[in-house]
Order: C-alpha cells, then sequence, then structure tokens
C-alpha cells in the first residue's frame, strides 16, 4: 500500500452522474427540470476503491456493470428516496448491496442522497472477511446481493462511513503506512458487518463460552503489535465468526471487538509516549505509526482514556 489519492468533481448536470460508480456502464434519464447539483469523491488505495458523494436530483438510471471487482454500496442519508427496481423495495441507511459483473444498476433517485461505495478484488474481499467470508461460497454473492442489519447497527455503520468521507474530503494530512491501513480497513469492515450481520442470517452460538472466547482473543493479541490487527486477523485465527466475535465481547466486557482493538492501540501509544524522547518524538507520527488516521478524534479518544494530552504523556518524561 502506497499512498491514498483523492480527487474531487462538482456535479452540475446530467452527465456528471456517469461518473458516479466506475465500471458501470449507465444511462440516467431527469425526471424534472432542476440540473443534478452537489460533488462527486473517488479516492484509491492499492486495494480498495472508494466512490462517495453528495448531489440533489430526481433521475431514473438504468445500466450494468462491466467491472470484474465487487462493489459494496451504502445509502448514508435518512431523507432522500432511493428505490430499487433490482430489488423491487427502498433502500434504507445502512442497507448493504453487493454488485458483481453482470449485475444491473437499475433504481430511482429523488432528493438530496448521500452515499459511498467501496470496489475491491474477490481476493482482498476474501482476505478481509477472514473466518466469515471462507463460509461463503460464489453463490452467497450471486444469490444475496442485498443485506439488511437491524436498525441500531445500520445506523453505526451509516456514522462510521460518514466520518472516513468527510475525512477524505478535507484530509490534509498524506496518509500512509498504519494510518492508510487502518482507514481502509475501517471502511471495509463497516460493509462487511453490513453484510454479515443481516437480519436473515442465522442466530448462531459458539460451543465455547463468551469468556473463552475473549480470553483467547487476548491471548493472541497479547502476541502481536496491535497496530497491524485487524478484525478480519482475529475471526480468520481463530476461526470466529463477526457475530460470535461480537457477542462474546459485549456480554463480557461491554465493548466490541473493534472497540477492544483500538483502545489496545491507545494504550501502545502511551507507552511508546512515555518511553519516548521529545526532542526527536512527535504525537502526531507516534499516532499515524499505530493507525489513527483521525487526529482529532485520536486526541479526544486519548484524554477521555488516560485524563491527559498526549503531548503531556510525552513530556512528562523529562519532567
Amino acid at each position: 500500500m502506497t499512498s491514498l489519492r483523492v480527487v474531487k468533481q462538482s456535479v452540475g448536470s446530467i452527465e456528471d452522474l456517469r461518473g458516479v460508480l466506475d465500471g458501470a456502464d449507465t444511462q440516467s434519464v431527469p425526471l424534472d427540470s432542476s440540473a443534478p447539483s452537489g460533488i462527486l469523491l473517488h479516492a484509491t488505495t492499492d486495494d480498495v476503491e472508494i466512490y462517495a458523494g453528495q448531489w440533489l436530483a430526481d433521475i431514473r438510471t438504468r445500466g450494468c456493470i462491466e467491472s470484474n471487482r465487487i462493489t459494496l454500496g451504502m445509502k448514508l442519508d435518512p431523507d432522500s428516496r432511493h428505490f430499487s427496481f433490482r430489488s423491487g423495495t427502498e433502500v434504507l441507511p445502512g442497507d448493504v448491496y453487493a454488485l458483481v459483473r453482470g449485475d444491473a444498476v437499475d433504481y430511482r433517485v429523488t432528493g438530496q442522497i448521500r452515499y459511498a461505495f467501496i470496489s475491491l478484488s474477490p481476493d482482498f474481499l476474501l482476505d478481509q472477511g477472514g473466518e466469515d467470508a471462507l463460509r461463503l461460497d460464489r453463490g452467497f454473492w450471486e444469490q444475496r446481493r442485498w443485506f439488511r442489519a437491524n436498525q441500531t447497527i445500520r445506523a453505526a455503520l451509516v456514522r462510521s462511513i460518514q466520518k472516513i468521507v468527510m475525512h477524505l474530503s478535507r484530509a490534509s494530512c498524506p496518509l500512509v503506512g498504519q494510518a492508510l491501513r487502518q482507514l481502509q480497513s475501517e471502511l471495509t469492515e463497516s460493509f462487511l458487518r453490513g453484510v454479515m450481520f443481516d437480519e436473515r442470517g442465522p442466530r448462531e452460538r459458539h460451543a465455547w463460552s463468551a469468556a473463552t472466547i475473549v480470553r483467547k482473543v487476548e491471548n493472541w493479541v497479547d502476541g502481536q503489535a496491535p497496530e497491524t490487527i485487524q478484525i478480519a486477523d482475529l475471526c480468520r485465527a481463530l476461526h470466529l465468526s463477526r457475530r460470535t466475535l461480537q457477542r462474546a465481547f459485549t456480554e463480557t466486557l461491554g465493548v466490541g471487538p473493534a472497540r477492544y482493538l483500538t483502545l489496545k492501540r491507545l494504550t501502545a501509544v502511551r507507552t511508546a509516549l512515555s518511553r519516548s524522547d521529545p526532542a526527536a518524538t512527535t504525537v502526531t507520527d507516534t499516532a499515524l505509526q499505530h493507525g489513527f488516521w483521525e487526529l482529532g478524534r485520536f486526541a479526544k479518544d486519548y484524554r477521555r482514556l488516560f485524563g491527559e494530552k498526549p503531548s503531556q504523556t510525552l513530556h512528562k518524561r523529562v519532567a
């Protein structure tokens, strides 16, 4: 993974909406006399392409996916109307819909819509999916392409993706290394949670107790660098589904596994700062090295958890 590349484009005509999603040959018909207006964002890393936008229009769009990559999409706003002719239903905020080569793009959008798509290779999806992806065959994506988790999960997913999109649209600090890897993982994980927590999915219970699962996760995590660990790594290493992992952590610790990993990384930052020379170390560099891509949120989380600013921890060494 090298760096994050972001391009923004204004929307001022119906033709501009052809750039909503690369790899899709689409045609849009305006349903009123108002010209579409808004903005499109396209961000790329080595593994993931991100398409996001916010625009006002009343359009009917039809087309076909021509890319060999898998695309996962999500509506982010509660107010616009997004009707899918493919599924014959209204798309709700936090619903995830999957698009593969040959799929129909077939919808009507009315109002001020906000949305995000990610496009990734099947191999990368398998890697990020961890144990969950290994349980799924090709037919899963071919037959179940629309996923709806419960309202609480969907709301959390929307908030997570909105934060990332906002950061991408305003980012002034280039992201590389662990910070970029973490941003990419958080974004992909948000979509995968929407898929794996589909309400039609099985309500499984693992043979291990919740306490046993958490202890096994902690034992495995303690042998790794916390900034390199993702949810997919936990699922894969311990052969656990996301549902089982989430249940075990919320039942025993009151936080989900993603938050647990964030707390581990915050603790690792504190250790690094307390052992560093302020003349040779900065808080920003240390945070980025530990995967914190949104520095404002990092600083608030750190102060809330430890009762002091990260800069205070750094300078305590020579106090």
